[in-house]
């Protein structure tokens, strides 16, 4: 069975909990120091003249820190492992619900069954009457127009009408 989103976020903390951890360890084992630096000829050359107890201290130190390190890298590809998961669910979920709308929106937009005229046969609600301001207004036929009646002088153009319209 695949994991969840909500058990791959509980191992995401964890891990994100145990790199802190280990941080905390590699700071308390490296003490001051900000950095580890081994030079091997230069060890085997002071052999001589170093504290064996001193430095067998030091050298176990830098291998926890060393171990420490190499868990906390394991640690971290586990947790970008499982952030890519969580990732992807979640696109994946987006993905689906989105999907869902558009189906969703495009049914509404195909069916939109207008029940109130049957619900009105019904009796179930009450037919609204529209008043006379909602009411289409008729336009008049060409038969049912008046005609205006035209005079006379209306129709005969006057000899003043002439010759503003000649240039």
């Amino acid at each position: 069975m695949p994991i969840s989103i909500d058990e791959a976020t509980k191992r995401f903390e964890s891990y994100s909990q145990n790199i802190q951890d280990s941080i905390l360890v590699i700071e308390s084992f490296m003490g001051s120091e900000e950095s580890i630096s081994f030079n091997l000829p230069q060890a085997i050359t002071n052999l001589d003249s170093i504290n064996i107890g001193t430095e067998e201290r030091n050298v176990a130190a830098q291998i926890k820190v060393l171990e420490e390190y190499q868990r906390m890298l394991a640690t971290e590809r586990k947790r970008r492992s499982i952030k890519q998961v969580i990732d992807d669910k979640m696109k994946s979920a987006d993905f689906k619900s989105d999907l869902k709308k558009a189906r969703r929106s495009g049914r509404m937009g195909q069916f939109k069954p207008n029940v109130l005229p049957a619900m009105a046969a019904a009796g179930q609600i009450p037919v609204p009457q529209p008043t006379t301001s909602e009411m289409p207004m008729k336009q008049p036929t060409k038969s049912q127009m008046p005609v205006p009646q035209l005079t006379v002088d209306e129709i005969e153009p006057n000899a003043e009408d002439e010759l503003m319209l000649e240039f």
